[in-house]
């Protein structure tokens, strides 16, 4: 949280609020993100831990095997993915960018090929990050995206001091990616699990994870198209609204980051062991005390964002390049999106209740039709609302996901005990 602060205010007063540089930069990001998510992070989030943990109660050395082969298979896949986003990026400029002149089109072009650089440095750090929460060893896990942000802190103040700009920017970035996986990799020195190349893609148990993990490859990159989306109408609404946008969602993520992904990921192993075992009334009382608290917190969190955005922004962004009237477009969007908080944090504890129980399908309607109705409101209320049609289209399409969600989970956690839940897959080669 920190380091994002600081890094924000450095952009901030580097840049500016209506910034063609920074749109750029924050556009760059998009679809390199998206090859990530649905090709690595959506294969992980969900069937990745609980195939793991119950592989490692039988036998340590099949789930490190398990691991390294998914750890491969990223790696591939993603260099794959990058090669031709790479060659597709002045393709992707005209459509991203349709509200840019020429010149922020060919600095996105840039930018979007430097990136790509970083997201081969992410797929092997996310699997890694996956065998650190397996483990529960959270620390080196919570610190990687720190170092990524101090790269990218780093390579922004080597820019502002020379001629390379905002493109110095982008470079710290990959740097800020070499360090999330370093420190991720000295983590993992304290477990069994060593990484190196494997190729045991016929076992049953990758097989098992193919199957859970495809659902999510078609719901996961809904959250990344959304910011997408936004990206793209923002550059139709106003000059220097994706910097508008992005700077509200940095701090509109902090409550959700913290309290509701922290807090339903330090759950999961627990969950998914719950329901291995059929202890439904174990799997109730944790889901329960889970949701209430991050509930709970959210909700405190989100009134206070409401209430103190004018103050928050005008302090951490305020000065420099970022004028009054910068403060004063950010704070009202802060203000709004502090209102999908709650709803936002919320999906993760229910959507990981479905994955522990070795659901990914009913997720993926839940976020279907959420991200349907995030793309319908905002649209239909650009004309009266302007950027603050994104925020509260926002808010409406995770309200109508985490009613679904709930609808979903109730009958699953139900059946928790009724029947044996399903054995772990047979470490033996098929």
């Amino acid at each position: 949280f920190l380091t994002g602060i600081v890094r924000n205010r450095i952009f901030a007063n580097t840049f500016g609020g209506q910034s063609p540089e920074l749109d750029a930069y924050n556009a760059a990001f998009r679809i390199p993100e998206i090859a990530l998510d649905v090709l690595v992070a959506a294969g992980l989030t969900a069937p990745f831990v609980p195939i793991f943990t119950a592989l490692r109660h039988d036998d340590e050395a099949t789930a490190n095997e398990f691991g390294r082969t998914v750890l491969t298979a990223a790696v591939l896949v993603i260099t794959v993915a990058v090669v031709a986003i790479f060659l597709a990026a002045p393709w992707l400029a005209t459509q991203i960018g349709a509200g840019f002149d020429a010149p922020t089109r060919e600095l996105y072009v840039t930018l979007v090929r430097i990136n790509c650089l970083a997201q081969i440095l992410f797929a092997a750090s996310i699997c890694l990050g996956e065998v650190l929460v397996a483990h529960r060893r959270f620390l080196f896990y919570a610190l990687a995206p720190i170092l990524y942000t101090g790269g990218i802190i780093a390579g922004t103040l080597v820019g502002r001091a020379s001629d390379l700009g905002i493109v110095a920017t982008a470079w710290g970035a990959v740097v800020g990616a070499a360090l999330h996986l370093g420190i991720r990799g000295i983590g993992i020195l304290r477990t069994t699990f060593r990484p190196r190349p494997a190729f045991r893609f016929r076992t049953p148990a990758f097989r098992e994870f193919i199957r859970l993990m495809l659902p999510r490859m078609v719901s996961h990159p809904i959250e990344p198209a959304i910011f997408t989306f936004f990206t793209a109408l923002a550059t139709t609404i106003a000059v220097g609204g994706v910097t508008t946008i992005n700077f509200a969602l940095d701090y509109q993520v902090v409550p959700v980051s913290l309290i509701g992904i922290a807090f339903s990921l330090a759950v999961f192993p627990t969950l998914s062991m719950a329901y291995a075992d059929g202890d439904q009334p174990a799997f109730r009382a944790i889901l329960g005390r889970n949701v209430a608290t991050i509930g709970l917190l959210t909700t405190l969190a989100a009134i206070a964002l409401f209430i103190g955005s004018g103050i928050l922004v005008d302090v951490l962004l305020g000065g420099g390049a970022f004028g009054a009237a910068d403060v004063t477009r950010t704070a009202t969007i802060v203000a709004a999106f502090a209102v999908s908080v709650p709803f936002d944090a919320l999906a993760y504890p229910l959507s990981r209740g479905l994955y522990a129980t070795h659901d990914t399908i009913r997720q993926v309607v839940a976020s279907f039709v959420g991200f349907g109705t995030v793309l319908a409101a905002s649209n239909a209320l650009v004309p009266s609302l302007g950027l603050l049609a994104i925020p509260v289209g926002y808010a409406l399409g995770m309200a109508i996901k985490d009613v679904l969600l709930v609808s979903f989970l109730i009958p699953r956690v139900r059946s928790i005990g009724r029947s044996r839940p399903p054995a772990a897959p047979d470490p033996g080669v098929a």
